[in-house]
């Protein structure tokens, strides 16, 4: 349908957005913006000073280049992360939906539904499914009057979130000569001492099929 991915409401957007033209490929950034970007995404409310410190810059030298990241669009914004739970949103959930035919999320009615409170992210995906909702809702009487204003847009498929056990880390840099990740994730290296190893990369067929099968049991 041609309906890009919607970003988490009430983000704080600055500058130019992270897709547009103007934004820099990541073969452009330095191993400093590298750092800078990877600070700046695991400690939101770091002074400059300290960002100098961590890369050894002056204060100055540093909200230089935190400038140009924001400007270029790199860097699209800064957000605090709110527990629902301490605003009275006691479930999470993730509705899948298969439209009804010529429904986007640009007919009226969808773009009313993403005005609500409740719905926190609206993903556009290839699959059976073509849209992905995540819900807030305070109890399961409000979670069903979510459902059936959904149901008017398609087929719903619901799925309660328990718990998040590994929360969204941020995406490490990509290495500007091979394109892979700077460096992995701490918790996904090996161990020496298990004598662990690392298997070979999942193509995006073999993971899906891992995952649906892991979805049947």
């Amino acid at each position: 349908m041609g309906v890009p991915a919607l970003p988490p409401k009430d983000r704080r957007q600055i500058g130019n957005s992270a897709d547009d033209s103007t934004a820099r490929p990541a073969s452009t950034l330095d191993a400093v913006d590298r750092r800078l970007l990877e600070l700046l995404q695991t400690e939101g409310r770091i002074t400059l000073s300290e960002l100098g410190r961590r890369v050894n810059l002056s204060p100055a030298a540093v909200g230089e280049r935190v400038r140009r990241l924001e400007s270029d669009g790199t860097v699209t914004g800064y957000t605090a992360q709110v527990d629902p739970t301490r605003l009275g949103y006691t479930l999470q959930a993730f509705v899948r939906i298969a439209p009804h035919t010529r429904m986007t999320v640009k007919h009226l009615r969808s773009r009313e539904l993403l005005h609500r409170p409740e719905i926190l992210e609206v993903h556009h995906v290839i699959g059976e499914d073509c849209w992905i909702f995540k819900l807030a809702a305070r109890d399961t009487t409000h979670l069903e009057e979510l459902i059936d204003l959904l149901s008017t847009l398609g087929r719903t498929t619901t799925s309660l979130l328990l718990s998040s056990p590994l929360p969204p880390p941020p995406p490490p840099p990509l290495a500007a000569t091979t394109g892979g990740p700077l460096r992995a994730r701490a918790g996904n290296r090996p161990s020496k001492a298990s004598g662990q190893r690392l298997g070979p990369p999942l193509s995006g067929s073999s993971l899906s099929r891992d995952l649906c099968r892991l979805s049947r049991q």
